[in-house]
């Protein structure tokens, strides 16, 4: 099948002559047929659907997920994140202006961002909570979607408060910090009974993985 591309005019007079019946097609720049026209009647029908076919809509922004789940696991003082998905199902240009949460602690990779037609874009979602137990809150996004300025995704989650050990600090000044990380770095591959937070005989990776969880933290 071959295509001729001409230039179309939507007020060309009228059809004229008796012989033969003369058939119009319409089809959008996918090439799927939008509308079919026969004879000089079908002209006003046509280029009504034309101009249809070339108004560009406008940007309209779309949430896959509406909402967002931190997980039932998240330690109190660390950060998790998860990812939004913000689509544009409109014809133009969908200017992401601007993200915001009431919930403290929730941080954003971008708050300003563009997103073509037909595409999608991602925003990683950061929440470091301060203490234990449930918590939830609101995203806001605001866009220039003419129908739709603001939307909202509603997060939400369990926060863990992990136990601290003790035997983690090492300098006994009461927090688990630089210091105590040089002198485990110190004794690390030995049989420092001290800095063998296992028990295994040897200062080694395990030891590490439980001096990482304490990190940072205040001993009681």
């Amino acid at each position: 099948m071959s295509t001729i591309t001409f230039p179309l005019l939507l007020q060309a007079g009228n059809i004229r002559g008796s012989h033969g019946t003369h058939t119009l097609l319409v089809a959008d720049r996918e090439g799927i047929i939008r509308h079919i026209g026969r004879g000089a009647s079908g002209l006003g029908a046509a280029a009504e659907r034309i101009r249809e076919l070339l108004t560009v809509a406008p940007p309209a922004i779309s949430l896959p997920t509406p909402s967002l789940d931190f997980g039932d696991d998240v330690p109190a003082g660390e950060t998790r994140t998860v990812t939004l998905v913000l689509k544009n199902t409109g014809g133009e240009d969908l200017s992401i202006t601007n993200l915001a949460s009431d919930l403290e602690g929730v941080t954003f990779s971008l708050t300003e961002l563009m997103v073509a037609p037909g595409d999608s874009a991602t925003v990683d979602i950061t929440f470091t909570p301060s203490e234990g137990g449930p918590f939830s809150g609101t995203i806001t996004i605001s866009s220039d979607d003419p129908e739709n300025s603001s939307v909202s995704v509603a997060i939400s989650g369990t926060a863990i408060v992990v136990p601290v050990n003790p035997r983690a600090d090492f300098d006994n000044d009461g927090e688990i910090g630089f210091s105590d990380f040089i002198a485990f770095a110190q004794a690390f591959s030995t049989d420092n009974a001290t800095f063998d937070l296992d028990g295994s005989g040897l200062v080694d990776f395990p030891d590490f993985l439980e001096f990482a969880k304490n990190f940072g933290k205040s001993v009681p």
